[in-house]
């Protein structure tokens, strides 16, 4: 706009200046008017040309300001969108500054963690090996007290196999005995069956042989019945010699069965060991093989049935001793 104002004004001061008169003399004037006519057609069309050309120019300057004013809006909106992009580029900046110090201090929170958790392990490495040490020598002394017991056990199992052979060949030699006895009870009292019938067969010849054959029936009763009470007081001392050694060989498999019961007991500790034990550790465990030491059995000779106290014998005699005192009294009579 300020340069159309510019070249407006410079066309004023040019037709102007033309239009001034020039002065020239009377004589001359009729030339001067022709020629001045023919100037002022050449003038006015030269005017003509140059305000053609100031129009063409004054169009292009119109249209070079136009251009201008649009050059000027579109640097103005890119110096805004610079802007805009220079802010958005400081708050990228800013934020990725922002985030690489949390990153920072992330990576510095995660660097004291590690220290933390590599200094937690190398304790509990340190505290598993003096845990897996302690194991270790719990576990020696633990299979050390095993053998200890172990040669009790069979030093024990031993100690009681011999005791009960020992009491067993008693229980067979009384055995032997009490047969010996029951034999010799069965010839007493066939015997005294014998004298039995004979005395039932003679008690009429024997009323007339006087009072010395009866006198020596007596006697010999009285033996006999002194022999029997002799008889049945070692068949009592045998029948309590066998109770006392039944009282021992209970005892003896009592303690055998409690020795069994420490012995299992010993096992199920040597098993919670083995479980308990570290893998590395578990080599130790195989120099000990386990307790399978069984004893032999107590049963091997059965004590017999105990005879019953009033047996037939016995009853037999006093059966002739009441006979013989019927008889008696007859006689007396």
């Amino acid at each position: 706009i300020m340069l159309a104002d510019t070249l407006t004004a410079k066309e004023r001061q040019s037709m102007e200046e033309k239009e001034e008169p020039e002065p020239e003399e009377d004589g001359e004037k009729g030339e001067h008017e022709v020629k001045e006519r023919e100037s002022e057609d050449e003038d006015q069309g030269e005017v003509l040309g140059e305000e053609e050309e100031l129009e063409e120019l004054r169009a292009q300057v119109l249209q070079l300001l136009l251009e201008l004013e649009e050059t000027r809006e579109l640097s103005q909106r890119h110096e805004e969108s610079f802007m805009e992009l220079q802010g958005l580029l400081e708050e990228e900046r800013l934020a990725s500054a922002h985030q690489a110090e949390s990153f920072t201090r992330q990576i510095q929170r995660l660097q004291a963690q590690l220290r933390s958790v590599q200094e937690e392990m190398n304790s509990l490495e340190e505290e598993k090996e003096s845990e897996l040490e302690e194991v270790q020598h719990e576990l020696r002394v633990a299979q050390e007290e095993v053998l200890v017991l172990q040669q009790a056990a069979e030093e024990s199992a031993a100690e009681r196999e011999n005791d009960i052979a020992s009491l067993q060949e008693e229980l067979c030699r009384l055995r032997v005995e009490l047969q010996r006895l029951q034999a010799t009870t069965a010839e007493y009292e066939l015997e005294i069956t014998t004298l039995r019938a004979e005395m039932s067969m003679k008690s009429f010849s024997v009323a007339t042989a006087g009072n010395q054959a009866i006198i020596i029936i007596i006697i010999i009763i009285i033996i006999m019945l002194k022999q029997f009470s002799q008889v049945i007081g070692m068949f009592a001392a045998c029948l309590h010699q066998c109770e006392g050694l039944r009282g021992e060989l209970e005892e003896l498999q009592r303690q055998y069965e409690q020795s069994q019961r420490e012995q299992g007991a010993l096992q199920l500790q040597l098993q919670s060991c083995k479980l308990a034990c570290p893998p590395n550790a578990y080599y130790f465990l195989l120099l000990f093989s386990p307790l399978h030491s069984p004893l032999s059995s107590p049963q091997n000779c059965t004590c017999p049935s105990e005879p019953p106290v009033l047996s037939i014998p016995f009853i037999g005699l006093i059966v002739i001793v009441a006979l013989i005192w019927c008889w008696w009294e007859e006689l007396a009579s």
